[in-house]
């Protein structure tokens, strides 16, 4: 039995269409800002039901009807009760799906032990937001690529090899570029059975096999830290390879193609292949066939990946010394200063005066008031906080 299903994606979708205030103050600060905009509050609201309501209509309750039809749903003029109960049914529909979302985690979770390590590794972090990135099939077989960049896995790139495919099932052809939304993985009598709900287009693909493996590749850490710093397109293949550990193994991977690297001494050397590098063009011969990528388009620095984990920022962690910590958190030196509040963040105990002094000497601006306040609740759920700080912070410390 699944758990997940584009039906339950579609209802939980169609019942957040429609946001409303939860509060008459809400209500009054909105119209306050609407009539200082001079905007028309009533007319928006007006036009935001009338674009919901084909999607409302055949999923509220009756009772919720006719304030759809007469179009106060979404109107302050809604009574406060019905306002009141329309906004608890909505929370119990985004708690129904919660539960649908904890169900496919405990299955997929129950399902792992049974799987490779590889395999295990790859869903012990969420898929969500990852991007299919090539697809190879050969008889009972599919080699599925996904590129995890824009998503929450701290791998790059992963592989999946379906083996012995028992049944495929969608609702439409899973195609290069689709986004993964929701997945559960099942084990089956015969196997595995896996599920993946996709965006862009909207699709819900069913595939049962007799086993699964994966393999997972990384950048390197000079491409994170190039990529974050936005100097990525602007570092030329040559000096990008400078960079790289020579004790390191590493593949050159692009959608059509996988091949080992052999050397990055001078030029890039494919185990299998060859690289040849033209004014605006790279082409990548393997096997006899060659495949030709515009280099005004395709970086071949994204390209090159390794199958070692490196962190970029390692250097952060790098303790300061107890006595240098008060006065490095508020130095000008900003590596200086992360270090210094990442060593108080792992030390609360031990650096509770400190924490305190420093919290309570820092001056909150626009800029540092995100990171005060995730410093202050840990600070605060450690249980190390004086009461002059807690008061100063009280109202992020409240909203946690």
């Amino acid at each position: 039995m699944w758990n997940l299903s584009k039906e339950a994606k579609e209802r939980f979708a169609k019942n957040t269409l429609l946001l409303i205030h939860e509060s008459d103050e809400e209500w009054e600060i909105t119209a306050r800002e609407a009539q200082e905009e001079g905007e028309d509050l009533f007319s928006r609201l007006k036009e935001e039901l009338e674009d919901v309501k084909d999607g409302l209509i055949n999923l509220i309750p009756s009772r919720f009807l006719p304030y759809l039809e007469n179009g106060t749903l979404n109107q302050p003029s809604l009574p406060k009760d019905v306002r009141e109960d329309y906004l608890q049914w909505v929370r119990s529909e985004e708690k129904e799906f919660e539960q649908i979302l904890d169900a496919a985690y405990e299955q997929t979770k129950q399902t792992i032990p049974f799987l490779p390590t590889a395999v295990q590794e790859v869903f012990a972090e969420s898929l969500h937001d990852s991007t299919i990135e090539r697809m190879d099939r050969e008889e009972d077989m599919l080699h599925l690529y996904i590129n995890t960049e824009s998503g929450f896995s701290s791998k790059s790139l992963i592989h999946f090899i379906f083996k012995g495919i028992l049944s495929e099932e969608s609702d439409e052809p899973i195609q290069v570029g689709q986004w993964f939304i929701y997945d559960e993985l099942k084990k089956t009598i015969d196997g595995f059975a896996f599920r993946v709900l996709f965006e862009c287009p909207e699709s819900q693909w069913t595939i049962t096999m007799k086993e699964l493996v994966a393999r997972y590749f990384y950048h390197p850490k000079e491409y994170t830290r190039l990529k974050d710093e936005e100097k990525l397109e602007d570092t030329s293949l040559t000096d990008y390879m400078k960079t790289l550990n020579s004790e390191h193994r590493y593949w050159f991977i692009t959608p059509q193609v996988q091949c080992a690297i052999q050397s990055l001494e001078e030029n890039i050397v494919l185990e299998n292949g060859t690289i040849e590098f033209g004014k605006d063009e790279m082409v990548v011969t393997v096997a006899g066939e060659k495949y030709s990528y515009r280099l005004s388009e395709y970086n071949p620095i994204r390209f090159i990946y390794t199958d070692v984990l490196e962190d970029p920022y390692e250097h952060l962690n790098v303790p300061v010394p107890k006595e240098d910590i008060e006065l490095a958190a508020f130095s000008a030196d900003l590596e200086l200063q992360v270090r210094a509040w990442n060593t108080m963040y792992h030390n609360p105990e031990e650096l509770s005066d400190i924490i305190n002094r420093v919290l309570l000497k820092i001056k909150m601006t626009d800029e540092n008031e995100m990171m005060l306040c995730l410093y202050a609740q840990h600070f605060y759920q450690e249980g190390i906080l004086e009461q002059a700080v807690i008061e100063k912070y009280r109202f992020f410390l409240e909203a946690d």
